[in-house]
Parts: C-alpha cells; sequence; structure tokens
C-alpha cells in the first residue's frame, strides 16, 4: 500500500467504481480503459463482482495481482443484486471524486479523468460531471449512434427530471457518498443510475461536456437491452415514481410530473396498438388522475 510522508495511506483522488456480473466478454476491456488514465493525481479502482459464475471473477484477480497499488477487489459472498452491489461498491470508494463504470461499458479517451476533476475543480457549485457517449449495439442492429443530444455546459436538477441524459459510464461525481446517501426509494427502482444521478443533484448541478469519452455497451444480457418495449416502458414509469417520491417540490418535480404524464400517454399507446384493453384501462385511468 502507498504511504504518505507522514507513513498514513494515500487517499487517491478518484475512486473508480466498478460493478459487474458476468461479464467475462466485456470486464477486461472496462478494466483497461481505467488503467490508461493520464492524469495528475492518483486514482484507484474499486472493483465489485456481485458473485459471477463465469470467468469474470478470474479475470478480474489477474489484473489485481498485475496492478496491485491500483486495484482493490470486493467478491460478494452472494448475489445481491444490482442496486445493492452499487451501494456496496460506492461506499467503498475513498477518492474525493467518483467515477462511475459497469462492466459491460468503457472509456475510449485517455484524458477522460483529467479532464472531469479540472471542470469539478472549477466548477464548485456542479456535484457532477459527465460527458457523451458512443451507444455500441452488440447484435449490430441500427439505433440511436449517440447517448445524449445536449450542448456543453451546465444544468440544473430539472434537466435530469425530463429523463436521463446522463451515460453512468461517463460519470464522475463528488464523493458524498453516506448511509443517508441512500433514499429508500432507490432500493424500489429496477434500475439504480437514474436514481443515484437525482440524489446527486441535492448536492448541485450537472456539467455536461459535449465529448464522446466512453461507450455504453447494448447487449442482450444487458440490464436494458435485454427488455422487450413493454418492458422498457414499464420500467421507465416504475423508475419515474421512485424519483417522484424523492423530488417533491420545485423545478425539478414539475419536471417529473411532466415526465410521469408522457410515460402513462406512452403506455397507453402501446397497449391501445396491441389491444391489451385491460392495461390499456388502467394507465388510461392513472393518466387521467395524473
Amino acid at each position: 500500500m502507498s504511504l504518505n510522508k507522514t507513513g498514513g495511506a494515500i487517499i487517491p483522488e478518484v475512486s473508480v467504481c466498478v460493478i459487474t456480473y458476468n461479464q467475462e466478454k466485456y470486464i477486461a476491456q472496462a478494466i483497461e480503459g481505467a488503467l490508461m488514465q493520464l492524469c495528475d493525481f492518483t486514482i484507484e479502482l474499486v472493483i465489485c463482482d456481485d458473485s459471477s459464475t463465469d470467468q469474470t471473477p478470474a479475470i478480474i484477480q489477474a489484473y489485481a495481482e498485475r496492478f496491485p497499488e491500483k486495484i482493490k477487489v470486493y467478491p460478494a459472498p452472494a448475489n445481491m443484486g444490482m442496486l445493492r452491489n452499487w451501494e456496496r461498491a460506492l461506499k467503498l470508494c475513498r477518492g474525493k471524486y467518483i467515477a462511475l463504470l459497469e462492466g459491460d461499458d468503457f472509456w475510449t479517451d485517455e484524458k477522460k479523468m483529467q479532464k472531469q476533476v479540472t471542470i469539478l475543480r472549477a466548477n464548485p457549485q456542479c456535484s457532477i460531471s459527465a460527458t457523451n457517449a458512443i451507444i455500441k449495439y452488440e447484435s449490430g442492429e441500427n439505433g440511436y449512434p449517440e447517448y445524449a443530444h445536449h450542448t456543453t455546459g451546465i444544468y440544473p436538477a430539472s434537466e435530469l427530471g425530463k429523463n436521463n441524459f446522463i451515460p453512468t459510464c461517463s460519470v464522475v461525481m463528488r464523493n458524498n457518498i453516506s448511509d443517508s446517501f441512500f433514499h429508500p426509494s432507490y432500493y424500489k427502482s429496477p434500475f439504480a443510475d437514474w436514481i443515484i444521478h437525482i440524489l446527486n443533484t441535492k448536492f448541485g448541478s450537472i456539467h455536461f461536456l459535449n465529448e464522446f469519452t466512453c461507450t455504453y455497451r447494448v447487449h442482450s444480457t444487458g440490464v436494458w437491452g435485454s427488455l422487450k418495449e413493454e418492458a422498457q416502458l414499464l420500467n421507465r414509469f416504475k423508475a419515474i415514481n421512485c424519483v417522484a417520491e424523492i423530488v417533491t417540490d420545485g423545478a425539478t418535480a414539475a419536471a417529473v410530473r411532466n415526465t410521469r404524464k408522457e410515460l402513462l400517454q406512452q403506455l397507453c399507446a402501446f397497449y391501445k396498438t396491441n389491444k391489451h384493453w385491460v392495461n390499456y384501462a388502467k394507465y388510461r385511468i392513472e393518466l387521467l388522475l395524473n
């Protein structure tokens, strides 16, 4: 372990928070993208594997043995699920800043960390630095080539109430993690990222850099890519309900209410098109009451 001049352990400037589960095809590329970073500060990789049953743990361990000063591995004794694994991983991060990275995504810009830490140092009013990301479709299908359509600038929390425009693999956030950080609604959400970003906006605004520094991978075993249209709509609706429980007033709450209305309209249109009349009636009534 590295020590400072007084003999104490050096606290890294950035903790790269990596969660993974059964991602043997992708985890090496995720780790390599973090290791290639060129920066004027120290980083650590905090890798939390959620009891994978494939070769993911072996691949991680091989990297940890090569880079023991940088890589800290925390295997789960049993599968915890994504939300609990994110919570566990974030609480293990020691750095002043935390970079988020799921094991199936990867960074492509070797100066990504330097750019974003510099931004956060210069903008103390911001709690999150995010960038754009290329979307890579593993099956080769056509889709949106880029994650976000935002220009470089500082955005309020209300922008995040409209939709989750932040690629998780792009995020560098201030380390405000504590036991009180995780709102009860976090544990009910179908996915963690949108909720984590919303919780971070309690501490500041969002700086978005419209540069492609990373790649978000869509594949059949991913949390989002494995879902069909109906499941995606229902999960987004469940997530916005969780966000609504966290944000209860102001411009962000108004944006969340409008997003919830739009999702209800989309659910109604989906069920009407597919002639699922019971579900159509259920969400039509909810739309009228919204």
